[in-house]
Order: structure tokens, then sequence, then C-alpha cells
């Protein structure tokens, strides 16, 4: 290895590469899907906040579609149970003739016929009005819209079925997630490469 000559110039270093502010990517504006990204091109984007009325709204409009089958089966089962009367020390009987099988079988079916609302609501709400709008009816009231991270386009069926599948068996979980995360997102939004953002109501 040669030394420099005394008095000789030093060559220049290679320029150091400039430092990103975006710390391993977070909220990076040049990483497809980052909020900074959305923010850029599709509009702003949805805080933790603003997301809780209309996550209240789209979780009791299940209950309310299935509260009158769900009520009409507790009914029956209550009408179709057979009467009862003590007929020793801690003990009871029926009474013969008493009670209605076919009330009870009807009572079950009912309380079945509440699961398939529930889901049938969620599926359409939440999945088939997202492909289709971009906004389930809570979003629509709150002024909110779900897009593709990428492409601002509306979600397409495999994805926000995918969303929602997360967003039910993660629960809490998924919103709570949306606190640490530097671009804002539940867990549900990052599986179904989703975020939320400002809509006009209209």
């Amino acid at each position: 290895m040669t030394e420099p000559t005394p008095g000789a110039p030093v060559p220049p270093s290679a320029p150091l590469p400039p430092s990103s502010p975006f710390p391993s990517g977070a909220n990076d504006p040049n990483r497809p899907g980052s909020r900074a990204w959305v923010e850029q091109r599709y509009g702003r984007t949805a805080d933790f906040s603003d997301r809780i009325l209309p996550g209240i709204i789209d979780g009791l409009l299940p209950f309310a579609a299935a509260l009158v089958p769900l009520v009409l089966g507790i009914v029956c089962i209550i009408a179709g149970a057979p009467k009862t009367y003590d007929c020793g020390y801690y003990s009871t009987c029926e009474v013969p003739g008493s009670g209605s099988g076919p009330l009870i079988g009807l009572g079950i079916l009912l309380l079945f016929l509440t699961f398939l609302v529930s889901l049938a609501v969620v599926a359409w709400n939440r999945v088939w009005r997202v492909t289709k709008t971009g906004q389930s009816i809570g979003k629509k009231v709150t002024g909110l819209k779900l897009i593709d991270a990428e492409t601002g386009a509306h979600p397409t069926l495999g994805p926000a079925a995918l969303r929602e599948l997360v967003h039910q068996f993660a629960g809490i979980i998924s919103w709570i997630w949306m606190l640490i995360d530097d671009d804002d997102r539940t867990l549900a939004d990052i599986v179904g490469k989703t975020h939320v953002i400002h809509a006009d109501k209209s």
C-alpha cells in the first residue's frame, strides 16, 4: 500500500447515502401502503378515535337484525317447556301431557336462525358493501371509506373477506394494534392490505 505524497490533494471520499427521516420505513411516503403514501394520493387517514363510532354502529347491526328471531326463539322454548310440580324432596316431576316438542324444536330453529342472520348481515355490510362502495353502514354514516392501501380502489372480495375474518377472530387485539402501528392500521387492515380514509358523507 503506497503512502500518500506529502502535500498531495486527498481524493474525496464517496458521499454517504442520505439518512431517511422515516426509521425502518415507518410512514415512508415512498413505501406503497404507508400512511404518508395514502394521504399524498387518496386523502386523510382515519385515526383510532375516528373509527370508534363506525365500529360500534357496525357491531350493533347484526345484533339488531337477529333480535327478533332471538326473542321469538326464547319465547317458543319457554312456552313449549313442560310444566312441573314438586313431587318429593329436592325433585320435580313433569305434568303429563304438558309441553310441546314441536314448539321447542321451533325455538331451537329460531335460535339457529339468529346466528345465520347475524352472519348474513356481517357479510353484506362489512364485505359485500365494502367491495361495491368502500363503505359499511357505519363508515357511510361517519364519512369514512375503506380502500386498497396501494391502489386507492375498493378492496376486492378476497382481501375484504380475509380482513373481516381477522377482525372477527382477533377482535380487540386487532384494534389495539392500531395504537402502536406507525401507519394507524389494525391487524385486519394489515392482513387485508387496506386503509381507512375520510370521505364525503353524501
